[in-house]
């Protein structure tokens, strides 16, 4: 008896399934019929900051030092160097890593306490450097969430009506989306998701500034300030992609009369997510907040604070100067710059606490972080060439000069993948001679624009180095004539994009910007979750049994089919218009109610267990 009962629930179920999806279809190629063709996205705005101006061209006869910062990082870092005198007071930035430069992850909307990541687009992270931001002195306005719907302020979801298309940021996983996706830096169906870009609130302020890497804004749901963004964030000229593990060279220019005289401290400040030990544990449940509408998704980020190294050194002698021990660390929360004396509540190996930076030689000394100063020289004057030895590396004379160096040629950009593309091209011939190449950069915009300024990219990471000593390893050997070939990855998939290459030689001057333009194939299909689009603007929320129910038999029938697996995909692309037309119609959004209710029922039953 318990067999044939079973067997009776089974036909029902399977005679709701196709009802649905009877159903689905008609009410498809209905959307189809009515819904508008997808408006072209309008072009990018170029953005206020233009890396060609990062190292304005001093005069002759101006003196300059060129200044080496040596390290060696562990994976997925955020990194801030910069520059004080020997009183502590700040002087300026060198370098920071541009999830927190540039795409504000100190700043955005959200709860600090939420469950997500970086890559993620909601959570501040106060945390991430806060010795560095402090020390600068600036504060910015503080960014919230633009969604009128309050309640909806302490969710990792439901923020449809106030989001618009998302060029970086992915939805938070659970952790069975972590497990399945190798990659930790790759979007599951990126091209789906949507954010809130935030506004200001008022009379509140951050030490970090706002992402400044939005270059096109939706009226209808983005409010003014995202426009003003890339104005407030000061820090264009100093964002960089965290580097890959391994020795790692940054070379920065100093002109004299804009820094103190005499000693000058470099500091480095490194953090990692998540980097807990005995002393620094976190839980789910005890110190982040779990979002009761959302429980399954996001990750810890709590872990051991930011660790910082500092170097005293003179810009006026040359030689190195280096540190193996770190100098204190940040508080936990970002609260302020306190720097916290060394103790044994932090780690110093396996990357780490303040093994995060780990040990390396340089100049014949065991290292985490160092300091070459190649001496105050006028330009052209001194050594330029990054080996101290006295060659000339950016020009005649015997040190850097300003130069105008031409840009790559016969770029061509070949998509391999969802999420990588491979850009090939010949390092110029007429490079002058003695000029001796350093540094290779590639950086993205979406969508395609004519326009590509490097304000409003977003800088592509792991590029090698080009090889500067015989036998160096994790770099490119090229020089003036060869071609050069490297994957650009962490992109998204079936999105048109615009690559700017560009390099720099060994005194920091930069290259034309060679531009080229590619689209990315569609993301093979993953099992994930994702916008009910229509429904949630009918119910005005989306975490109602309906929406549940309609969820679940997307994921558990329709996607494992391939006829139904594309008109899921074809949804993604018609639901948000749809969704738009009727979420501020309370009319409209009744009827939808009506159209929806009974599809929900069938999918209930035809997934009940």
């Amino acid at each position: 008896m318990a067999f044939a009962r079973k067997s009776r629930r089974d036909e029902t179920r399977q005679a709701a399934r196709a009802i649905v999806w009877r159903v689905g279809l008609g009410a498809l190629a209905l959307g189809f019929a009515v819904a508008p063709a997808a408006a072209a996205p309008p072009p990018a705005t170029p953005g206020e900051f233009d890396h060609e101006a990062d190292e304005p061209a001093a005069a002759e006869g101006d003196e300059q030092a060129l200044l080496e910062f040596h390290f060696n990082p562990a994976a997925n870092l955020q990194i801030a160097i910069w520059l004080e005198d020997a009183e502590g007071n700040f002087v300026e930035d060198v370098y920071v890593t541009q999830a927190t430069a540039k795409l504000g992850i100190g700043n955005r909307p959200g709860m600090e306490e939420f469950l997500s990541s970086w890559r993620a687009p909601y959570g501040p992270r106060p945390s991430v450097l806060p010795v560095w931001a402090h020390a600068r002195g600036k504060t910015y306005p503080k960014v919230i969430f633009h969604d009128a719907n309050t309640s909806n302020h302490d969710s990792l979801g439901f923020h449809e009506s106030s989001s618009s298309p998302e060029t970086y940021f992915c939805r938070p996983l659970t952790p069975t989306e972590d497990e399945a996706i190798i990659d930790t830096m790759t979007c599951p169906s990126p091209a789906t998701f949507q954010s809130d870009k935030g506004e200001f609130e008022p009379g509140e302020t951050s030490v970090y500034p706002p992402r400044n890497d939005l270059s096109s804004f939706e009226d209808i749901h983005d409010g003014p300030d995202p426009e003003t963004y890339a104005d407030l964030n000061d820090l264009d000229a100093v964002s960089r992609a965290t580097p890959i593990p391994g020795k790692y060279l940054f070379a920065h220019r100093i002109d004299r009369g804009e820094v103190p005289e005499g000693p000058l401290v470099a500091w480095i400040e490194v953090s990692l997510e998540n980097d807990q030990n005995a002393d620094w544990t976190f839980t789910r449940e005890d110190d982040h907040w779990i979002d009761p509408k959302l429980a399954a998704y996001g990750r810890e980020y709590y872990g051991q604070p930011a660790v910082v190294y500092r170097v005293e050194f003179d810009p006026a002698t040359e030689g190195y100067t280096s540190v193996t021990a770190y100098h204190g660390y940040g508080d936990w929360n970002g609260a302020s710059g306190t720097i916290h004396p060394p103790d044994s509540t932090i780690s110093s190996s396996n990357d780490s606490g303040s093994g995060r930076l780990r040990s390396f030689e340089a100049f014949g000394e065991a290292a985490r972080f160092g300091v070459y100063s190649h001496g105050w020289a006028s330009v052209p004057g001194g050594d330029g060439d990054g080996d101290g030895d006295g060659d000339p590396g950016g020009g005649t004379g015997g040190g850097c000069m300003t130069l105008d160096l031409p840009p790559v040629e016969d770029l061509v950009l070949e998509a391999n993948t969802f999420n990588q593309i491979t850009a090939t091209f010949t390092l110029p011939a007429s490079i002058p001679e003695g000029i001796e190449l350093s540094t290779l950069y590639a950086a993205w915009i979406t969508p395609e624009t004519d326009d590509f300024q490097l304000g409003s990219a977003t800088e592509a990471p792991g590029i090698p180095r080009i090889c500067r000593d015989p036998g160096e390893l994790d770099c490119i050997d090229a020089g003036p004539g060869d071609e050069v070939s490297f994957t650009i990855d962490q992109l998204f998939g079936n999105y048109d994009y615009s690559v700017g290459v560009f390099y720099e030689d060994a005194c920091t001057n930069r290259s034309e910007i060679a531009v080229g333009h590619t689209s990315t194939p569609p993301q093979p299909f993953q099992t994930i979750d994702g916008a009910c689009f229509v429904a949630t603007a009918a119910w005005g929320a989306g975490w109602t049994e309906e929406l549940r129910a309609l969820r679940y038999f997307r994921d558990a029938i329709m996607r494992p089919t391939p006829l139904t697996r594309e008109l899921v995909l074809s949804y993604y692309t018609y639901g948000p218009v749809l969704a738009d037309l009727i979420r501020e119609v309370p009319p409209a959004r009744a009827a939808a109610r009506v159209m929806i209710k009974p599809l929900a029922d069938l999918a209930r039953l035809a997934t009940a267990p």
